[in-house]
C-alpha cells in the first residue's frame, strides 16, 4: 500500500484551481462513479474541472456526465494554468495513453488508485506514477478510497467555514454506481463490511439504488445480446472445464452498431459457468490490438497472467492489451491459462475433475 493520507491530498485539492482528472481508458462503473464525484465535489467548491477520456463514455454509465465533465479536449486547461493533474482507478500511463505527457504538465501529480499492479518496485522502495499517491489493493473498489476522500474534503471545507456539499445525491448515486460494479453487486470475493457500511451511510443520502440498479443491470439493447450470443457459441472450453476463452473481431462489433461497454458483461457470464476457475474473453479493438479481460473465480490468479503481457488488475480480474490477430492472441491466452489450470490440480488433483463447483 502507498499511503498519501487523505487529510494532504484533500488540502493540495482545496487549494487548486485548475485540476484534470484521468479515467483509465475501457472505463467502467468504477472509474466513471469515482470520476465524476470527485468532479463534482470540486466543482461545487468553484474548482474548475474536467476528465480526459479518449473514448466515448458506455451509455449505461452517460448519467455520470452530467455538467459535461468528460471531455476529449486536452487544451480544455493550458498547461501553464494547469496546477493538478490526477489519475483515478488506475495508475499507469498506459492506462490513458493518449493523454499521458499532459498529465506530466501539472504542478503536481496525484494518483487515488486499488490495483495492486499500480505499485510500482524499485531497488527496495515503492512509488507510484504521481508525485502523492494512495493505492490501496485492500480497497474493494475505488468507490471506497473516494468516498473516504470525499468525506475528508467536506470536513476541510466546512471548518473554513463554507457551506456542506455532501450530502448529496448525484454524488452518492455515483459512490453507489462505483462499488456496485467493482463488486459484481456486492456479491465478488472483495466485498467486504467496509462496503457495506458505506452503503448504510449512502442510504442516508437519499440515492436511488433501484433506479440506478436497473440503468447499470437492466438496460440492454436486443443488439448486446446478440453479440453476446455469438461470444457464447465460439467459447472454447480449456483444461477440462477450468479454463474459457472466447473472443470477438471488430467487424462482428461493427455489424451489430455494438456500444462502448456493451461487452462488458460477456467475461462476467463466462465466469458463471460451473467448474470454471479463469475466463477470458478477447475484443479486437482495431486491426493487430487486442484487448484482453481475465476473471478468475475462486482461487485463480489472473493478474499474473495479465502481467506477462504488460497489463495488470486484481487477482480476480485483470486486463491487458496484446499487439497480434485475435485469433494469435487467443492462442497465446489460452497457453497461459492451461499453465495457471495446471498449477491449480498440481496442488489439488481435484480441481481437475469435470463438473467441480471450483
Amino acid at each position: 500500500m502507498i499511503d498519501c493520507k487523505f487529510s494532504v491530498m484533500a488540502s493540495k485539492l482545496i487549494a487548486a484551481d485548475n485540476i484534470l482528472l484521468f479515467p483509465h481508458i475501457g472505463i467502467d462503473g468504477d472509474c466513471a462513479g469515482c470520476t465524476y464525484a470527485v468532479a463534482s465535489m470540486l466543482r461545487s467548491m468553484g474548482k474548475n474541472v474536467y476528465a480526459l477520456y479518449e473514448e466515448e463514455l458506455p451509455d449505461t454509465l452517460n448519467f455520470l456526465d452530467a455538467g459535461g465533465i468528460f471531455t476529449k479536449n486536452a487544451g480544455v486547461i493550458a498547461d501553464d494554468s494547469l496546477d493538478i493533474s490526477m489519475c483515478i482507478d488506475n495508475g499507469g500511463f498506459d492506462r490513458f495513453p493518449n493523454y499521458a505527457e499532459k498529465f506530466k504538465k501539472a504542478k503536481l501529480t496525484l494518483c487515488l488508485d486499488h490495483h495492486e499492479t499500480s505499485i510500482i518496485r524499485d531497488n527496495g522502495e515503492t512509488r507510484g506514477i504521481a508525485e502523492l499517491s494512495h493505492i490501496d489493493p485492500g480497497a474493494a473498489a475505488c468507490g471506497v478510497l473516494t468516498f473516504e476522500l470525499l468525506r475528508e474534503l467536506e470536513a476541510q471545507w466546512t471548518a473554513a467555514g463554507n457551506p456542506s456539499i455532501l450530502p448529496d445525491k448525484a454524488i452518492g448515486e455515483a459512490i453507489f454506481t462505483a462499488i456496485t460494479t467493482d463488486t459484481g453487486n456486492f456479491q465478488y470475493s472483495n466485498t467486504n463490511r467496509r462496503c457495506h457500511e458505506i452503503m448504510a451511510e449512502l442510504y442516508d443520502w437519499d440515492i436511488d439504488v433501484s433506479k440506478i440498479s436497473v440503468t447499470l443491470y437492466e438496460n440492454e439493447r436486443i443488439e448486446a445480446i446478440e453479440v453476446r450470443s455469438k461470444a457464447v457459441s465460439r467459447m472454447k472450453i480449456l483444461s477440462d472445464g477450468l479454463g474459457v476463452i472466447s473472443y470477438l473481431k471488430k467487424s462482428e462489433l461493427d455489424d451489430l452498431g455494438i456500444l462502448p461497454g456493451e461487452t462488458d458483461s460477456i467475461i462476467d457470464l463466462m465466469r458463471t459457468m460451473r467448474g470454471v476457475e479463469f475466463a477470458a474473453f478477447l475484443k479486437e479493438k482495431e486491426a493487430g490490438v487486442i484487448r484482453v479481460s481475465l476473471r478468475a473465480k475462486s482461487t485463480g490468479n489472473v493478474a499474473e497472467i495479465a502481467e506477462k503481457f504488460g497489463g495488470g488488475g486484481h487477482i480476480k480480474a485483470a486486463g491487458c492489451t496484446i499487439n497480434a490477430t485475435v485469433e494469435e492472441a487467443a492462442d497465446m491466452i489460452a497457453a497461459e491459462i492451461e499453465k495457471a489450470a495446471y498449477g491449480l490440480t498440481a496442488k489439488n488433483p481435484k480441481k481437475g475433475m469435470k463438473h467441480d463447483a471450483g
